[in-house]
């Protein structure tokens, strides 16, 4: 069994070897044919979930300053997705629910003024700190 493990990861690697004049190559289809150093990095999308209770009877306020930022977010050009959820059980807890491109598309929203406008405008709405979750 031992010979015919070894044997099968040999053939595995002269198969790989033999690709492109020797060079080791890309196996996914985006890059068939490719040699690995040529293959364009892949981006990842960054996912976060910020969720944030508000103080009772400051629903309203908080669904106030949180629009607009969710409307300026929506046009920024690595922006895949961006949505602010009220939960019906609790109309206190809010999530809110972002896909960027990527993690440079990302830091430039946590960057932007309107992001820093709406973080100072909930300072006195919000009952906890925001728990913030990147993926």
């Amino acid at each position: 069994m031992k010979k015919l493990y070894m044997a099968v990861i040999a053939l595995l690697m002269l198969g790989a070897a033999s690709c492109n004049g020797g060079k080791k190559c890309c196996e996914n289809a985006s890059c068939e044919g490719k040699d690995v150093s040529e293959a364009a990095p892949e981006k990842k999308e960054k996912v976060v979930v910020a969720r944030v209770s508000v103080k009772p009877e400051k629903e309203a306020d908080f669904i106030n300053v949180a629009s607009q930022l969710v409307e300026k977010t929506r046009q920024e050009p690595g922006n895949l997705f961006y949505t602010l959820y009220q939960s019906p059980e609790s109309k206190s807890d809010f999530i809110f629910y972002e896909i960027y491109e990527d993690e440079d598309a990302f830091l430039k929203h946590a960057s932007s003024d309107y992001f820093a406008a709406f973080s100072e405008g909930i300072k006195d709405l919000i009952a906890s700190d925001l728990v913030v979750e990147e993926y």
